[in-house]
């Protein structure tokens, strides 16, 4: 999932603001200073430090945390305090870290049509879909792209992707892109495909595919993979005052859920010159981790390009980003063995790469030997162990002591394979919610239940003392904060069934996973990630405290998110 920004769009987004607003007062407005000094007194503060320790009070000057203790420890900041707040034992966590996911993406609920079905949306038909589609068309008129997101095949009742023919009836006279729930493929109309110059005769790219009709051997619209890519690109290349509704919705969003840190896990140079300029004019409160698309690391590796100048300190360029492979739920992940039922496939079907082992491997050198952070998104098992054969060469090239590569999703990882990790120095950020959203599809149509059962294997990583994350890859599915949190301590699936329940990890270890672990992942952990002096003050103040016993996670409520002492949220009354 990508969403482009030209920078001539975002030139005029900065323009309107400054317009609007006035010159150096919108940047004070927009940027707001901390309160000075303030004292939190009368709670459980929960650090995440290497220690885990515990407190009931803390200290906060301009944008850092000064002091952290009991309420006796902070009694001599008191006189001097501009702000003192009684937590009444509500429970300060670190702000919670974005790992992996597709900022502004989650804002497209502002633009585009939800197709999501149970338990994401509402939509359990095609009709129900396309209705949703010109639901939008109406509200939205004129000439250029109309969008849909989340749809699910195999929750659909018909249990297929959408036609051509389909979207078209929606509209011929304005392209439509359907993005899948995987946002690995899409189905698009008639006008999409022209624009494209998509016909019968087009061939397949490397690591993707053109859905063509059996009988005719026309497109039939579901473009797969690479084949999508160009396509969404264009298609999310949207207006002006949509883009800054998009961010606007995703920003609010994201506060709301607690979340202080926030990514985009695979950026175009376009996406990466609008978010900094976003960033500067405070459009985008959080922080902001940025991970250049793998031909962007490439030319930073030739010397080609350099990204630091879009850097500041609410924004960082992290790991170049490789797509390995696609998603189990769409049959487009990499698999050792065959898929449990292949569906439309062969018997024997397992998937394909996105990229050829032998591209994967250079590339990969090349950008580790040039000091970048590496990042590889990979999902199936046989995709997985490309990575680790390209790191390994690459780290054999050039020996390196605390590189960080991120293995991206993780999903099939097998025991060996993470014995592997922790061997070479790869951390995996895992997609734990696949086990709610899709655990039992998983079980009963894509992998079996004894494959099902090992997706996202969180316990067995923490056995070997691997670091992990977790992430939600939103706008894949939305972003929860607490949902993130439950879903690796319960394992549970959206029918609340278990599902490797030998995988469940403590809440202690799921909530490292969204701070000091998310924060040493994207090597920002000197600054954020816990509570501690001398970190920035990006902190949350839940309802109830997580680590009490027999407390319902989900349940928890964010009363407020604050970025650098500043709150950026605040639960209404």
């Amino acid at each position: 999932m990508r969403i482009a920004i030209k920078r001539a769009a975002w030139a005029f987004v900065v323009l309107l603001l400054l317009v609007v607003i006035g010159g150096g007062v919108a940047w004070m407005r927009l940027h707001p200073s901390p309160p000075g000094l303030q004292v939190w007194t009368n709670g459980h503060v929960l650090t995440m430090d290497a220690n885990e320790r515990q407190a009931t009070a803390l200290v906060i000057e301009d944008d850092q945390i000064v002091a952290v203790g009991s309420d006796e420890d902070v009694q001599r900041w008191l006189p001097d305090a501009d702000v003192e707040l009684d937590l009444e034992g509500r429970t300060v966590v670190p702000g919670f870290i974005e790992a992996h996911g597709h900022f502004p993406g989650a804002g497209l609920v502002a633009v585009a049509a939800d197709l999501n079905s149970p338990p994401i949306g509402t939509v359990k038909t095609i009709p129900e879909a396309l209705e949703a589609l010109k639901r939008v068309d109406a509200a939205q008129p004129g000439d250029d792209w109309l969008i849909g997101f989340g749809y699910d095949d195999t929750m659909l009742e018909e249990m297929r992707h959408f036609t051509r023919e389909e979207l078209d009836s929606v509209s011929t006279t304005r392209p439509i892109l359907a993005m899948h729930i995987s946002a690995h493929m899409a189905v698009v109309n008639s006008l999409a495909l022209e624009r494209f110059g998509i016909t019968a005769e087009t061939p397949d790219p490397p690591g993707g595919e053109i859905r063509k009709d059996p009988g005719t051997g026309q497109p039939t619209g579901l473009l797969l993979e690479t084949a999508s890519r160009p396509v969404q690109l264009e298609a999310l290349n949207m207006p002006p005052l949509q883009q800054v509704a998009v961010v606007r919705s995703a920003a609010e969003l994201y506060a709301a859920q607690g979340f202080t840190t926030v990514q985009n896990g695979l950026a175009t140079l376009e996406q990466i010159k609008g978010m900094s300029g976003a960033s500067k004019v405070g459009l985008i409160p959080q922080r902001l981790v940025l991970w250049p698309k793998d031909e962007l690391g490439l030319e930073v590796a030739e010397g080609a390009l350099e990204l630091t100048r879009y850097a500041s300190d609410r924004v960082h360029i992290g790991a170049a980003k490789f797509v390995g492979d696609g998603s189990i739920q769409g049959y487009t992940g990499f698999l050792s063995q065959p898929y449990y039922r292949p569906g439309e496939h062969a018997a024997d079907y397992r998937g394909y790469p996105n990229i050829d082992a032998e591209t994967l491997r250079t590339q990969v050198k090349a950008i580790h030997c040039s000091g970048q952070q590496v990042a590889v998104h990979g999902n199936g098992d046989a995709a997985i162990d490309q990575f680790l054969d390209a790191w390994e060469a690459a780290l054999e090239a050039c020996p390196a002591e605390d590189a960080r590569p991120i293995l991206v999703h993780a999903q099939m990882s097998r025991p060996e394979q993470l014995e592997r990790m922790q061997k070479l120095g790869v951390s995996p950020s895992f997609f734990s919610a696949h086990v709610y959203f899709w655990g039992d599809r998983h079980r009963d149509i894509f992998l079996g239940p004894e494959r099902a059962a090992r997706i996202s294997p969180a316990a067995s990583a923490a056995a070997l003392g691997l670091p992990f994350t977790t992430h939600l890859d939103t706008p894949i599915v939305p972003i929860d904060s607490m949902l993130q949190l439950w879903t690796p301590v319960v394992r549970e699936t959206s029918s609340a069934q278990a599902l490797g329940p030998e995988e469940r990890v403590s809440v202690e270890q799921a909530l490292r996973a969204m701070t000091y672990d998310a924060a040493w992942q994207l090597r920002l952990e000197r600054d954020i990630g816990s509570i501690e002096p001398g970190k920035q003050a990006d902190l949350v103040i839940l309802s109830a405290n997580p680590l009490q016993d027999d407390i319902d996670l989900r349940a928890i409520q964010i009363e407020r998110t604050l970025v650098g002492g500043v709150t950026i949220y605040q639960k209404p009354d």
